[in-house]
């Protein structure tokens, strides 16, 4: 039974699916952030790097990586900006480990991340409610440990697949 566009409702998977409202949702909400951390010359991106950095419980940059949510290679795209505005240097860490660590300057531009944050942050959590602001962010968990079980579900699926079938190729032609 083959289906075709007319029977498919785009209306309705565009109000429930979970994907587009989280993106909606997150696009508004690093606009509103966005707004703020312009008076500081950064976006919400630069300054939640610089906050992880500051706390500086992070062995390696790819704990820093894998705390904002981001790969290796974006965490080096995002570093270069505040690196050439002499907010961050790398210190060597043990091994051949590279961690970047904030310099004077940083640490004051922290100081005024963290002001223009309260801010926007008291805005977005004023409108919600003190019990709004913790469902969301509850909501969100619980969001996210869902999708984190479905992909670990996935992983062993993959695997196996590509164990029984090794000489299969991806969309790009290159094998797995």
């Amino acid at each position: 039974m083959s289906s075709s566009l007319k029977d498919i409702d785009f209306q309705h998977m565009g109000r429930t699916c979970l994907g587009h409202a989280a993106r909606r949702t997150a696009n508004l909400l690093t606009r509103h952030y966005n707004r703020h951390m312009a008076a500081l010359g950064l976006e919400l991106t630069q300054a939640q790097l610089l906050a992880a950095i500051a706390d500086g419980s992070a062995s390696s940059a790819a704990e820093i990586a894998r705390f904002l949510g981001i790969d290796r290679s974006t965490l080096a795209r995002n570093l270069k900006p505040l690196e050439v505005a002499g907010l961050v240097t790398r210190q060597d860490g043990k091994g051949r480990k590279v961690l970047p660590v904030l310099t004077q300057l940083g640490e004051a531009k922290v100081i005024e991340i963290h002001r223009t944050w309260l801010k926007a942050q008291e805005e977005v959590s004023a409108l919600l409610g003190p019990d709004g602001a913790d469902a969301v962010r509850t909501q969100m968990s619980t969001l996210r440990k869902a999708v984190h079980i479905l992909e670990s579900q996935e992983k062993p699926a993959a695997d196996t697949a590509s164990q029984s079938a090794p000489d299969e190729t991806t969309l790009s032609g290159h094998q797995s």
